[in-house]
């Protein structure tokens, strides 16, 4: 079994700060390595093609994996070098390729590789549509190895990605670039996200919950979404439905907050977090809204994160999903959630178990 191996170190980068997307980013993101390091905790024994340098190589330094260094890839990458770094793992034999970045990186494997072979994505990245990617670093791992052992499934999936210019005006529009081969074992494995528009349950759960949930004197961090817009909607404001917003009470502080941002406007008062699952893949954290880090993360509890979403779309997902970026992190907020759905009526879901 040869597994092709490649990294692209910019994934990710501008989701701390508030971008939705790294496409144009040229500064790298410095979680990428314990992404990569997770990966390999839980990543089988078998023979890694992986470009040179920041592209797959000095991830493997001190490593007791078998590896393959080709001859494409370089420091300062370019979606060229990973367009030639997958047709040299092709030429090479690769029986599937894996990859740490978001959609662009799906997008750039998959134009070259059709449905020839299968492609396996550890999520990094701040879009990741596709369904192409592992729910966390670790379950790609798990799930690459049970592919090596014969147990996972060879399926077909989606490569997506967003219109960010129409959904910053509230349109939800996601275009098909290539349908890929990608491999699936139980939960490891999460669905593309689908598109969800219901307006009388969008208007029922913004009412109640500012009716009855937003309080004087607590600072909710609004997260992205049309079902968490539509609260902001309620009171009067044309909100960006990519955005992080902040609100003291009722008052927007601030618009289109960034990681930075959350940090400063948020130490020492007490918070709450309101999101919405990312369509039909049940994110709630780690999916669009980077900017709500770890710092601000481990400032709340449990309790203190507000799920919001329409009936049909939680009817659709298995479980709720977190990728903080940090495991600890992830585990803290495992449990189950009284999920606001409608005016005073709430469902429970539960997070998911890996």
């Amino acid at each position: 079994m040869k597994v092709g191996f490649l990294v692209n170190p910019y994934a990710g980068a501008g989701g701390r700060l508030g971008y939705k997307g790294s496409d144009d980013i040229r500064e790298e993101n410095p979680e990428i390595p314990a992404r990569v390091s997770r990966f390999l905790s839980k990543a089988p024994d078998v023979e890694y093609l992986t470009p040179r340098e920041k592209m797959g190589e000095v991830y493997f330094a001190g490593s007791n994996k078998k590896v393959i260094i080709l001859n494409s890839g370089k420091n300062d990458s370019t979606r060229e070098d990973t367009v030639n770094s997958v047709k040299e793992m092709i030429e090479r034999g690769a029986d599937i390729i894996t990859f740490v970045g978001g959609d662009g990186t799906a997008r750039d494997v998959a134009q070259v590789v059709g449905t020839t072979i299968p492609i396996l994505g550890v999520p990094a990245g701040v879009k990741m549509h596709s369904g192409v990617f592992a729910s966390t670093p670790e379950a790609a791992g798990t799930l690459l190895s049970h592919f090596v052992l014969g147990r996972a499934k060879v399926v077909a999936t989606e490569v997506l990605d967003v219109d960010e210019e129409m959904y910053r005006r509230g349109k939800y529009v996601v275009k098909l670039y290539y349908i890929a081969k990608t491999i699936s074992f139980n939960r490891l494995l999460t669905p593309s996200k689908q598109e969800y528009s219901y307006s009388d349950e969008l208007d029922g759960i913004a009412d109640f919950f500012l009716d009855k949930v937003m309080k004087d004197g607590i600072v909710y961090i609004m997260g992205p979404g049309s079902t968490v817009k539509r609260i902001e909607e309620r009171l009067g404001l044309k909100p960006n439905f990519l955005g992080i917003d902040v609100f003291l009470g009722k008052k927007l502080i601030k618009a289109n907050a960034n990681y930075l941002d959350l940090v400063a406007l948020t130490g020492g008062l007490k918070l709450k977090i309101v999101l919405t699952p990312i369509g039909g893949q049940g994110f709630v954290i780690g999916r669009g809204n980077q900017e709500i880090g770890p710092e601000i993360l481990r400032r709340i509890e449990k309790e203190d994160i507000i799920i919001l979403s329409v009936r049909e779309k939680l009817d659709r997902i298995d479980c709720l999903r977190f990728d903080t970026g940090d495991p600890s992190l992830d585990e803290k907020f495992k449990g189950v959630y009284r999920v606001i759905i409608g005016y005073d009526e709430t469902m429970a879901v539960k997070t998911c178990s890996t």
